[in-house]
């Protein structure tokens, strides 16, 4: 490996990562669209939690990356991190086989060093295709956390108007920590939604467009919060419920939420709604009451943790995540 640099991102490495990813991307995926270097700041340098970028360089050229996007997490009575592996890569004329550790796994190894730890990132996580699992699994110890069903429910073609208690909201303000604030007792382990987080996540987003729905109280105080988006995820046109932030027990929230998402899908011509939950969550019962129905998917997540207290099955019980923690819509 003498002939590679391996080393964490610097100014100045993005032009040559990019032609190295859209080379890559669109070799896997003739339907890839180039991505921009406006779509690339956004996730790593916009991004509130920083961001986590190793590469390998040959003659000045990046031909690997191993990279994930940081998230503020609450766990054990303190902010830390949790990082999604995204975007991970290697040059087609620098790769190797499984049978010994390639360029992927060189990269990968100091990335893991640089940022994981007792004191630093506590978990790392992803959902990969089937290729990185066995390369993970082998040399960098992957783990699965669980395989991903998800709720759908078919579109009711005679769905009626958003409640008027539902108004589509505009940036996020302080009044969203308030509410991730009274939803956050129940979970041991979730990414603090807060105006920096939602607002980059979603208002900010260069790749889709979201619609955020509230509802106030009297005094006009946020309530809950549904994030809608409209696009294809396991099945074509789907309208799909990014992230949900309603406290269990207000459950009329959570119904007039779900009605507006209902209307605003139908409007869309969307065939199902779609969301996931964790399985311990009281909204994964609710949801299926209300006509959804649980179905497998390709998706699995998987895991590094680096405190032997937060293990597979600790975070599979007790991680409150949404679509909106992955990359994936």
């Amino acid at each position: 490996m003498s002939e590679y640099e391996i080393r964490e991102l610097r100014e100045g490495d993005e032009d040559s990562l990019l032609e190295t990813f859209n080379r890559v991307f669109c070799a896997q995926d003739p339907g890839h669209t180039a991505r921009t270097r406006a779509q690339w700041d956004w996730a790593f340098r916009q991004n509130p939690a920083g961001f986590r970028v190793w590469l390998a360089l040959h003659e000045g050229q990046v031909v690997a990356q191993y990279a994930a996007l940081p998230y503020r997490v609450w766990i054990g009575g303190e902010q830390r991190v949790f990082a999604q592996i995204v975007d991970s890569m290697v040059h087609p004329e620098h790769r190797a086989g499984l049978k010994r550790p390639g360029l992927f796994v060189q990269t990968a190894l100091p990335f893991f060093d640089a940022y994981g730890g007792v004191d630093r990132d506590l978990v790392h996580y992803g959902w990969p295709v089937e290729t990185a699992w066995r390369v993970g699994k082998t040399f960098l110890d992957y783990e699965v956390v669980r395989t991903q069903p998800f709720l759908a429910r078919e579109i009711d073609g005679g769905a009626g108007a958003a409640p008027p208690e539902v108004e589509e909201l505009g940036r996020f303000d302080e009044q969203v920590r308030w509410l991730y604030d009274r939803c956050v007792g129940a979970w041991q382990a979730s990414t603090v939604r807060d105006a920096a987080f939602m607002n980059w996540r979603f208002c900010d987003n260069p790749h889709h467009d979201y619609v955020a729905l509230g509802v106030r109280d009297a005094e006009g105080v946020l309530r809950g919060c549904a994030v809608y988006r409209f696009g294809d995820w396991v099945l074509p046109r789907m309208g799909l419920i990014v992230d949900w932030l309603v406290p269990p027990e207000e459950p009329e929230v959570g119904e007039a939420l779900l009605a507006a998402v209902s209307a605003r899908a139908a409007a869309d011509g969307a065939q199902v709604t779609a969301t996931l939950f964790p399985e311990w969550s009281p909204w994964f019962e609710s949801f299926q009451a209300a006509g959804f129905q649980v179905h497998p998917s390709r998706y699995f997540m998987v895991a590094r943790n680096f405190d032997r207290r937060y293990d597979m099955l600790w975070l599979r019980d007790h991680w409150w995540y949404q679509l909106a923690d992955t990359d994936l819509v």
